[in-house]
């Protein structure tokens, strides 16, 4: 079973790295003074972060946005993609479980962690405008922007998709089982 739960995960990194790239390297629009571009990975980054677990979340983010900076010749923006879009992750994960009990309010995180993500691009435009701060505070709203379409996105994917069954041994509650109560239950 844990052979197949690996090959299971490795195999959605790869198909959500790949649409993840799709959405930041082709459904692009470029920043004014050209230090980044909008596009729509953000939406796709937390579905899957809060749809398959925060494991195929964070390494499908790193893989697909690093490939669409590399593709869109941003590769000195990578370092700062990698850190952005983990913390994106992360933050939409932890929120969403915090807030699962809820009906609504728990939709609230696809809103919220984008934020992370804005935080994280600072210093990058901070650096490439020379510290002055105006292209940095422009990106950032754009950044803000997607954040926001990103959360829509997010949001009508997990409705669409909420139905569909997927076995425990990839769904994110695998992640948080005990071994003594993984022993005890049958994974499908």
């Amino acid at each position: 079973m844990k052979t197949k739960n690996i090959i299971l995960r490795i195999s959605f990194i790869a198909i959500i790295s790949a649409l993840i790239f799709i959405a930041t390297a082709f459904i692009t629009i470029p920043y004014a003074g050209g230090i980044g571009y909008f596009n729509v990975s953000d939406g796709l980054i937390m579905f899957s972060t809060v749809f398959l677990g925060p494991i195929v979340g964070i390494f499908s983010a790193i893989i697909g946005c690093s490939f669409g900076d590399l593709y869109a010749g941003f590769a000195n923006c990578i370092p700062f993609t990698i850190l952005a879009k983990s913390l994106e992750a992360i933050a939409v994960f932890l929120l969403y479980n915090s807030l699962s009990k809820t009906k609504y309010l728990k939709y609230i995180s696809y809103f919220i962690s984008p934020l992370f993500m804005v935080l994280g691009y600072i210093p990058y435009y901070l650096i490439y405008d020379d510290g002055q701060g105006v292209l940095a505070l422009i990106s950032s709203l754009f950044d803000l922007i997607q954040a926001l379409a990103g959360g829509v996105i997010g949001i009508t994917l997990h409705q669409m998709l909420s139905k569909v069954h997927l076995p425990s041994y990839y769904r994110k509650e695998a992640l948080f089982k005990s071994k003594d109560s993984s022993t005890n239950t049958n994974n499908n």
